[in-house]
C-alpha cells in the first residue's frame, strides 16, 4: 500500500537559510521529529543585536 503525506508550510518567525537536513529522500519520519536546521540571515541577526 502506498501512503502519501503532505507537509504544510509553517510560518517561520524569521528569514533564514537551511543549513542541514536530518532525513534522506524516501525516509519515513515521525511526527515532531526535527527535519532541518535553519540559520537566520544576517539582517535578522543584526536586528536582534540592536
Amino acid at each position: 500500500m502506498k501512503m502519501t503525506h503532505v507537509i504544510n508550510a509553517i510560518e517561520s518567525p524569521f528569514d533564514g537559510v537551511v543549513t542541514a537536513f536530518f532525513f534522506e529522500p524516501g525516509e519515513l519520519v515521525s511526527d515532531g521529529e526535527l527535519l532541518a536546521e535553519v540559520e537566520p540571515t544576517a539582517t535578522v541577526a543584526a536586528e536582534e543585536s540592536a
